[in-house]
């Protein structure tokens, strides 16, 4: 079998990345991918188990022998994003991540790459493997539906587990060790729908928003780039002549931030041209006000015919401009204590219409609790302005940084050793599982969280480090052997 990634190193780590990128992985559909691990373990004649979420906990002995040694948890998960480039015909269910090499750039044609968490989970697959490499007792778990919202993690029983350390490998920066992480929940404002006759003397118009960066929904946020639900909100919001409002929708999943929104209007033909020339002249002040960071917004307008169908009622229609307009969005507040570190956000994420109402689905991500929890209220009261229903799910807790760690103080040292420079230490606005793993233990553990240099995460734009995979991928053989 030929490997686009052949004569990259480590060899080990690319060739396993490439194969469990043969393998459709997005969040929900890890079956195939989880049971080729089972068995990538089996065949190494090492203890395995998978649970009904698919999850894998694999065990590892010391290579020197001790059972009652130190045992230290590898983690990763198995699942990505799934996200492709408009117009692509790729199909995450069937279809194999389509690899690209060019330089010290690892990429995929038109979608994600899933190095989000793929390298890691290949990291530890070589570990697994490696006869030559020393390091303590093992258990390496990998986890399911995280970019789902911890899912996997959530409904696993870790009670049995003996590890002193864990090691997250689901972070992006190579300068730096993450001791910590900010806590997230998810909430769906539910608008029952009201319709009225529409006047089939109007012509339609459809409004589409297309070329945003998008991005990952918390390591992104605070570039503020552009969101595709915040801008419809103001297009709609824009127009000052009587419409009509068929259809609204944006977004993709609730850890993305908005790429694309649609709108289908309808207007007398007479105001056609002066709500064309009104929407032109506000999407220009929006994409001069994001130019700098997300420079490629486009806003189509495309006329159709008169056409016989509902529209939502004027109550509904105000309702929904509202709630495009008034969710919040983007950073809430920052760090008093780590400079330039997001610490409240929120990911306008979603809007998607079903049979009998349209939800409004947000992200919401704080390292500190009264915080997320003053945003829960905020949108619980916007729901109830507009009789609209509320739901939160997918809630998690932040990872606590641990100011005594001896991992911390270890793995800085190990760092100083391989490179000859300081690690950056930080606490990260986003969710990573350690929190949960921590929580699920019988007893006191420590984690920190580390990786390559990845970019672009939750987008076709994404990309990872040659060079950057093999750094770390040094520094974790040499970290293992430390400890």
């Amino acid at each position: 079998m030929d490997y686009i990634t052949g004569g990259l190193t480590p060899s080990r780590v690319f060739k396993n990345f490439e194969d469990i990128s043969r393998i459709p992985r997005a969040s929900g559909n890890e079956k195939e991918l989880s049971d080729y691990i089972k068995k990538f373990a089996q065949d190494l004649n090492l203890e395995v188990s998978q649970d009904n979420h698919y999850n894998l906990i694999i065990k590892k002995p010391a290579t020197n022998g001790r059972p009652d040694g130190c045992t230290v948890m590898l983690q990763a998960h198995i699942d990505m994003v799934a996200e492709s480039v408009d117009g692509s015909n790729h199909d995450f269910e069937k279809d194999p991540i389509d690899l690209v090499v060019n330089g010290n750039i690892l990429s995929a044609k038109d979608t994600t790459l899933g190095a989000d968490n793929g390298i890691g989970v290949a990291y530890i697959m070589s570990i697994l493997e490696a006869d030559d490499i020393i390091h303590p007792n093992l258990e390496c778990v990998l986890t399911t539906s995280e970019e789902f919202g911890l899912i996997g993690v959530n409904n696993m029983n870790l009670s049995s587990l003996k590890s002193n350390y864990v090691i997250n490998l689901d972070s992006e920066e190579d300068y730096c060790i993450l001791t910590g992480c900010a806590g997230a929940v998810d909430s769906t404002i539910s608008l029952k729908k009201e319709y009225k006759p529409a006047n089939t003397k109007n012509v339609a118009l459809e409004i589409n928003i297309k070329g945003l960066l998008g991005g990952h929904s918390g390591m992104d946020i605070g570039k503020q780039r552009g969101n595709a639900n915040v801008i419809m909100g103001r297009l709609l919001n824009s127009i000052s002549y009587d419409f009509d409002l068929f259809y609204v929708n944006g977004g993709s999943k609730r850890n993305v931030i908005p790429r694309n929104a649609e709108a289908v209007i309808s207007v007398s033909d007479k105001n056609l041209e002066n709500v064309v020339r009104q929407i032109q002249k506000a999407a220009a002040k929006i994409h001069k006000e994001i130019y700098s960071v997300d420079p490629n917004l486009k806003v189509s307008l495309r006329r159709s015919a008169p056409a016989d169908f509902k529209v939502f009622s004027s109550d509904c229609k105000a309702k929904i401009i509202k709630l495009l307009n008034l969710i919040p969005n983007g950073v809430v507040s920052m760090s008093t204590s780590l400079e330039g570190t997001v610490q409240t956000s929120t990911n306008f994420a979603v809007v998607k219409e079903s049979d009998t109402r349209i939800d409004f689905i947000n992200m919401t991500r704080s390292s500190m609790k009264s915080e997320k929890e003053m945003l829960k209220s905020k949108l619980s009261m916007l729901a109830e302005i507009f009789a609209a229903s509320i739901e939160f799910g997918a809630e998690y807790e932040a990872w606590e940084y641990n100011p005594n760690s001896k991992l911390e103080k270890i793995a800085i040292d190990v760092y100083k050793k391989v490179f000859s420079n300081e690690p950056e230490v930080a606490v990260m606005h986003c969710g990573l599982e350690c929190g949960i793993l921590l929580n699920k233990l019988n007893h006191r553990a420590e984690a920190i969280s580390i990786g390559p240099n990845i970019f672009d995460v939750h987008s076709p734009d994404e990309y990872a480090e040659i060079n950057s995979i093999k750094k770390i991928w040094d520094y974790l053989v040499d970290l293992l052997k430390r400890i």
